[in-house]
């Protein structure tokens, strides 16, 4: 699978063979991010296509990505080698394609091949900053200037933002766990079956005590009423140490979703109504659903019964706290960087597998806006299972009619996007230098 990439490609991203039709539209088919998971052999030659052999099985496998790597085939091979970990293959694709480029003419303001070239000259120059290598950028600086006839970028370590991000993160962390505020998981606006899934995830990975934070709730899918009811019951029912944030917010939905005098509301909703004020150690409140339940229904009410486990309510921590990573990141030139922290949260690193513990953290530091921003300033890489649940993200976030805003993406970084369909579902930016 991995030589359909190359199939019907030269060196420099030139069709073969058979272009699929108005293969540079906008509009592009979405790309299955499971179709792109198989690793890339670093030491395969790049294959030349057999045209009249091709069988048609081969070509449909491949028609799907070719319409999406039609900009810049060479570009896109790059970027798949650098989310697979192999950062010296895509340093190689890059070379030999600017190796084989032709000198800019005299026009090249308006020539769309030196637009190419110079797209390719600042991708491994973001390269060579993600993987930390000044001496290779310098050299490649030097390089561009003598070709395009004008100074190259200046040298950014990312690595070194991308530490003093972590540091200040776990800093700020730590402050918060010192105020209890800490979630092991962090509810979604709208919670479903997928935000369940997610929940059991979290708490197979936390300690003794679970912490969840609810703040954010604004409904509950109605395909997750049921399994969010048996879950509720099951804590219930067994000695567990649970800490909820926000609770009042969660009983207001659920409450909610349960109007009294509504027979023709689903009884499900009253069910997970007394389950959630059953674990929530609240006798009192629970026999007063009970009441309404059997006013509503005309049957008798379920009785209560002790819960086995521990569930205390925490304070929420402040609202309006300065961000230390907005500060930090803010000096960085960006046409899209917001004024305020409000709304903002951002990546940093090696992004790799599912990274659950980052999402939940963009859940937490945007839960109260609707226009999202994100920077990528401190995102060094990102593999093709981060990306795939990153899509996810986005898309549900997208639905919900919060456009996701990404800012300050190097270049390897925005292309995966492109390329894995998430800039499909939001705005992606890249760094301004």
């Amino acid at each position: 699978m991995s030589q359909q990439w190359w199939k019907g490609r030269g060196p420099n991203g030139e069709t073969l063979v058979n272009p699929p039709p108005d293969a540079g539209a906008e509009t592009l088919p979405p790309v299955h991010v499971d179709d792109l998971l198989e690793p890339l052999r670093v030491d395969t030659p790049v294959p030349v296509p057999v045209a009249a052999a091709a069988s048609s099985a081969a070509v449909s496998g491949a028609s799907l990505l070719s319409s999406r790597l039609a900009h810049d085939g060479a570009l896109e091979e790059a970027v798949i080698r650098f989310a697979h970990g192999d950062d010296a293959g895509a340093e190689a694709i890059l070379l030999q394609a600017l190796a084989s480029d032709s000198p800019p003419t005299a026009d090249a303001e308006n020539d769309t091949a030196a637009e190419r070239d110079d797209s390719r000259w600042r991708t491994l120059f973001d390269l060579y900053r993600a993987t930390g290598d000044a001496a290779k950028f310098a050299a490649a600086r030097m390089r561009y200037a003598q070709r395009m006839k004008r100074m190259g970028p200046d040298w950014v370590s990312l690595e070194e933002l991308s530490r003093s991000m972590k540091a200040v993160t776990a800093s700020e962390e730590a402050e918060h766990a010192g105020e209890g505020s800490v979630a092991d998981w962090t509810s979604p606006a709208r919670l479903a079956r997928d935000g369940l899934m997610g929940l059991t995830r979290a708490l197979s990975q936390a300690g003794s005590v679970w912490t969840l934070d609810w703040r954010s709730l604004t409904a509950v899918e109605a395909e997750a009423a049921a399994p969010l009811r048996v879950l509720l019951t099951h804590w219930a029912d067994s000695p567990v140490k649970l800490r909820f944030i926000g609770t009042a917010q969660l009983l207001a939905v659920l409450a909610e979703a349960a109007p009294n005098n509504e027979r023709g509301t689903d009884d499900v909703w009253w069910q997970l109504h007394l389950a959630a004020l059953r674990v929530m150690h609240l006798p009192d409140d629970f026999e007063l659903v009970a009441l309404n339940y059997c006013i509503t229904y005309e049957v008798s009410p379920p009785s209560w019964q002790d819960p086995k486990g521990e569930c205390t309510a925490l304070a929420a921590p402040p609202a309006n706290r300065a961000s230390s990573v907005w500060s930090l990141l803010s000096s960085a030139e960006s046409e899209s960087f917001p004024t305020h922290d409000t709304g903002f949260a951002a990546l940093a690193g090696d992004l790799r597998g599912e990274s659950l513990s980052s999402w939940q953290r963009l859940d937490t530091d945007l839960r109260h806006t609707t226009a999202p921003v994100i920077s990528c300033a401190a995102l060094l890489h990102m593999d093709l299972a981060a990306a795939g649940t990153l899509l996810s993200w986005v898309r549900a976030r997208d639905a919900n009619g919060e456009r996701v805003q990404f800012v300050d993406a190097h270049r390897l970084i925005a292309a995966l996007f492109g390329l894995v369909g998430i800039a499909d579902h939001a705005t992606v930016a890249v760094r301004k230098n």
